[in-house]
């Protein structure tokens, strides 16, 4: 009996977990092939191997920062990356979240990194300067996504319109690479974390430049705006003038809503903050991530509770 009855046991500790035992939830993120997507693929990686038990993290592709706020608001995902002026604004209830009202159920759960807004032009379009974009065929970004949102308020500071330009293209950020390469369109402007593979391409492979900005509608932009914050990227050669480029650059967060479960919070920020090493190799854009700008940084909704008790435990080295 007793041998039966050790046979049944080990039979059923050895049964695959239930799906039922399992909580799921989402992380929105942007571009299949974007840093959003990588970072919150990683970062369920490896919440996922630490609690394979119990969570499963699942990143999903979406079309970005505006589109992650909305469908935050409404329940559509539990976790999402977003710009750190998109969630300012969603917070506040202001520029494009004016109709909406502020979002004041929303949470902050880390900071990542910085993303400059980076905009490249062909060689020989003759664009050296932001107001050179009026009759050209330029990308903004696809409708929802933070970049097109941020390159609109770029614009309203020059008192650019879109009429202005020869042509507009809509395009997510690996598509605009391919089309500048291709001639198809002469400028486009990224807002993403560096190093990136595509930028690196257009520079290198494409006859591509990178143009400074600056000068008072800059200035006006940032102005007052802590989210946006004045950055130089060191490069010579691929640069309009030679020397660095300087723009502005926003900070990648995440997000969630008040009433996510404590649980689960905390074990994205604990996993993650646990495995900063293993991210910063596995993903280029999180190479310099430190845990130091992580709870602060770029956030401007308060810190989800359970996020808080994670960080306190790590900067009192507790386990």
């Amino acid at each position: 009996m007793r041998t039966i009855f050790v046979l049944f046991a080990v039979l059923v500790l050895a049964q695959p977990l239930r799906a039922e035992n399992l909580r799921l939830f989402s992380v929105g993120s942007g571009d299949l092939d974007g840093g959003y997507f990588a970072a919150a693929r990683s970062m369920c990686e490896v919440i996922n191997r630490a609690e394979r038990r119990q969570l499963r993290c699942s990143p999903e592709a979406t079309p970005g920062s505006l589109y992650n706020l909305v469908a935050l608001d409404k329940g559509q995902l539990d976790f999402a990356i977003v710009q750190s002026d998109w969630q300012k604004h969603a917070f506040k209830g202001t520029s494009v979240f004016a109709s909406r009202g502020p979002m004041t159920q929303l949470r902050s759960v880390m900071s990542l990194y910085p993303e400059p807004f980076s905009l490249l032009a062909r060689r020989k379009s003759g664009i050296e300067s932001f107001r050179d974009l009026i009759g050209k065929r330029v990308d903004i970004g696809q409708p929802s996504s933070g970049r097109q949102a941020t390159m609109r308020a770029v614009m309203k500071s020059f008192g650019v319109q879109i009429s202005d330009f020869q042509f507009v293209a809509e395009l997510p950020s690996s598509d605009a690479i391919v089309e500048l390469c291709a001639g198809h369109i002469d400028a486009t402007a990224l807002i993403v974390g560096l190093p990136n593979a595509a930028i690196t391409r257009a520079l290198d492979e494409c006859d591509a430049v990178l143009l400074s900005l600056g000068g008072p509608e800059i200035e006006r932009l940032i102005s007052g705006n802590d989210e946006y914050t004045v950055i130089s990227l060191p490069v010579q050669a691929n640069a309009a003038a030679p020397g660095k480029v300087v723009t502005f650059a926003v900070r990648a967060t995440v997000l969630t809503v008040a009433s996510t479960d404590d649980e689960i919070v905390d074990a994205f920020v604990r996993n993650t903050l646990a495995n900063l090493s293993t991210l910063r190799q596995k993903v280029p854009v999180l190479a310099a991530i430190e845990s130091g700008t992580m709870q602060t940084t770029g956030l401007s909704a308060p810190l989800h509770p359970a996020a808080a008790r994670a960080f306190d435990k790590l900067l009192a080295g507790k386990p």
